[in-house]
């Protein structure tokens, strides 16, 4: 028998991408006699290659007009011939995407007229992309399973404090701002872990700079790692932490995914039921615009966990 290529289609930001590595393992167990492939942008090349479930993982740069992301999709998979063509990011772009694959015969699972499995549920884009993505891979048959091995993730490359410790994600992408609570509940939250002998770990990127190096000046047993950690290296701090605190942001996906007690805020401005993170232990806590009660909430949760 023939070996079959299968082709993945996956884009989006870093919490996207772990919601769909379900959906994503399915796949494989369901073609892993087969080849698969991956197509995504560079920033996830690395750690989608460490899931050891790929064959190769294809590099596109996605641009304003959709003919010049198909001529770089020709030009990178004209050696292959996909049998089967998954598109995970079900966008418009994406969709665009399958015409090139429909036409060249290919199986192609996702929506819009060049999906030949055509995921139709009418309220799909009010579901948990988890949930979304079970139903849409059911089309090909495929039975749906969790990936629940993380080990592949961890970076030990980072030293583990010897007393209990606690992960606190204050920041965002300064593109979504909106989506931050505000920076005085994290100075609450800090000085009442402190008072509870918990060091505070702040993780952040680049646009979480300023208020990182803020926090920190509370105390000198805060550690400030901000721009310090990789994805493997925040997972493994996850694992070891005591819990875990921050808002609906790329690395509480990561964190969520070791399994520890995991605190996520979300506001207004997004919905958990569509793309909470998902875990063991995860509690999600709505704020609701005013200071001083909410971190009674917050509290109330992590006086269960101390």
């Amino acid at each position: 028998m023939q070996e079959e290529k299968i082709l993945i289609i996956k884009f989006g930001g870093l919490g996207d991408i772990i919601l769909s590595l379900d959906a994503i393992f399915s796949i494989y167990c369901h073609h892993k006699n087969n080849k698969i492939i991956l197509l995504t942008e560079k920033p996830f090349k690395s750690i989608l290659n460490k899931t050891g479930l790929f064959e190769e993982v294809l590099i596109i740069k996605r641009s304003l007009f959709y003919l010049f992301d198909i001529k770089q999709i020709r030009k990178k998979t004209m050696s292959y011939n996909f049998s089967h063509v998954y598109d995970l990011q079900t966008s418009r772009r994406s969709s665009y995407y399958l015409k090139y694959f429909f036409k060249k015969g290919s199986i192609t699972n996702g929506i819009g007229k060049y999906a030949k499995l055509n995921h139709l549920n009418s309220r799909r884009n009010f579901m948990h992309t988890i949930d979304r993505q079970k139903e849409q891979v059911e089309l090909s048959n495929i039975k749906f399973s969790m990936m629940d091995d993380y080990n592949w993730l961890c970076d030990k490359n980072i030293d583990i404090p010897n007393s209990k410790f606690a992960l606190i994600v204050p920041g965002g992408s300064k593109s979504r701002p909106y989506k931050r609570i505000p920076k005085l509940l994290y100075e609450k939250i800090i000085k009442f872990l402190l008072k509870k002998k918990i060091k505070p770990i702040l993780i952040g990127s680049l646009d979480d700079k300023k208020i990182c190096s803020q926090l920190s000046l509370i105390s000198k047993e805060i550690l400030n790692l901000c721009t310090l950690t990789s994805i493997g290296q925040i997972f493994f701090l996850a694992k070891h932490s005591f819990f875990s605190v921050g808002n609906d942001t790329g690395p509480m996906h990561i964190i969520a995914r070791a399994n520890k007690k995991t605190l996520v805020f979300f506001t207004k401005f997004s919905d958990p039921k569509l793309c909470k993170p998902t875990g063991k232990d995860v509690e999600i806590l709505k704020y609701p615009n005013n200071n001083s009660d909410f971190f009674l909430t917050i509290k109330k949760s992590l006086q269960k966990w101390i």
